[in-house]
């Protein structure tokens, strides 16, 4: 009897200590959202970027082509099922492959793999999007943006790649949501303190452009933006 009361106290302690630490990465998460950095930033821009999120995770969306950038050298219009390449714009998403792969609507989410995402070091993924314009159809916010950050944010998203012998981007094979995106595979791995947003927060950092101390949230970047 006295073994079982003291296995009952240890998964107990365990369960306390467990919740205990959740409720610490929630208010660590809620007071990083809050905090800006850069917050005083210059009116206007001369470029014009997207912020856009599904309710759950941040892409970025940027002109295809200008005069700083043209995407389709880095990824060609050749790796999307329908192979068009007149598309105005171009969105860039970074998350855990194995979550891409099993997860096309959150709907499909399975408890074993969020947790292996989230506490296991695996590979990741970039997911590039062609498009015509910004889907207003989920919420979006507008940035404008000075040419220097522009190239500081282009070659954030370029460095994340993961990147062959020859120079070039590698597709994750066999891998689409629809007839007009691609994934490939990219550096770094998902984790509980460095998720698909803090990968977004952290490359507005990087540009100098208003963004959280520190979020794994949406609502941390797009509060810094309301």
């Amino acid at each position: 009897m006295k073994i079982l009361e003291r296995i009952i106290k240890f998964f107990a302690k365990g369960l306390l200590a467990f919740l205990l630490l959740m409720l610490l990465y929630f208010v660590s998460a809620v007071i990083g959202s809050v905090i800006p950095v850069n917050k005083d930033q210059p009116q206007g821009g001369d470029i014009t970027i997207y912020l856009r999120t599904n309710g759950a995770h941040t892409d970025f969306i940027f002109p295809v082509q200008n005069q700083i950038m043209d995407w389709e050298t880095l990824v060609s219009p050749q790796h999307i099922p329908s192979k068009r390449a007149n598309f105005e714009y171009i969105s860039f998403g970074w998350g855990d492959l194995e979550f891409y792969q099993t997860t096309p609507q959150w709907s499909d989410l399975s408890f074993p793999t969020a947790m292996k995402a989230v506490f296991l070091p695996t590979p990741s993924a970039m997911h590039v999007t062609f498009e015509p314009m910004p889907r207003f159809t989920q919420p979006v916010i507008s940035v404008d943006i000075s040419e220097e950050q522009y190239r500081d944010l282009v070659s954030y998203v370029a460095k994340s790649f993961e990147i062959n012998a020859a120079g070039g981007v590698i597709p994750v094979r066999d891998l689409h949501y629809n007839q007009n995106d691609a994934f490939f595979h990219a550096k770094r791995s998902l984790n509980s303190f460095y998720t698909c947003n803090t990968w977004i927060n952290n490359g507005l950092k990087n540009a100098d452009l208003r963004a959280c101390l520190w979020t794994p949230f949406d609502d941390g970047i797009f509060y810094q933006y309301r």
